[in-house]
C-alpha cells in the first residue's frame, strides 16, 4: 500500500516536468535548457527551473528565434482564448454555464470553459 501511494506522488510531482527545449546562443558556443513562457518582437522569456529569465531574441540562434516566435504566438493566442472565455463567463449566458459537466469515462465530472464558444448548439424538444 506504501509503495502504490509513493509511487503516485512521485509520479504527480514529475508530471509538470516535461522536456525542456535546449536553446542554443546566437554564436552557437552555449547552450541551456529552458521552457518559452513568452516572446515579443524583440524579447524572449524562459523559465530556467524555477525561475524567469528576460533576454534579447537576437541573443538566440536563428532556428530559436524562429521557433520561439511562433510558439510566442501560439501562447498568446491561448492566453486570449482565456480571457474571451473568462469575460464570456461573466455575462448573463456564461453565468447559466457555470454548472457544465462533460463525461468522463462512465461519470459526470465538473467542466470549466477554456476557450469562448464560437457556435451553440440549441436543442428544443416538446411533448404533446
Amino acid at each position: 500500500m506504501k509503495k502504490t501511494i509513493l509511487t503516485t506522488i512521485a509520479s504527480l510531482m514529475l508530471a509538470g516536468l516535461g522536456p525542456a527545449r535546449t536553446w542554443t546562443s546566437a554564436d552557437g558556443s552555449k547552450t541551456f535548457e529552458g521552457d518559452l513562457v513568452s516572446c515579443g518582437d524583440n524579447s524572449v522569456t524562459v523559465k530556467l527551473g524555477i525561475k524567469q529569465m528576460t533576454f534579447s531574441l537576437a541573443l538566440l540562434s536563428e532556428e530559436d528565434q524562429k521557433w520561439a516566435k511562433e510558439e510566442g504566438v501560439k501562447i498568446a493566442a491561448a492566453e486570449e482564448n482565456k480571457e474571451e472565455a473568462a469575460q464570456f463567463m461573466d455575462g448573463d449566458f456564461g453565468k447559466a454555464l457555470k454548472k457544465l459537466q462533460k463525461l468522463d469515462g462512465e461519470a459526470f465530472v465538473d467542466y470549466e470553459l477554456e476557450d469562448a464558444p464560437k457556435y451553440f448548439l440549441l436543442y428544443f424538444s416538446a411533448s404533446w
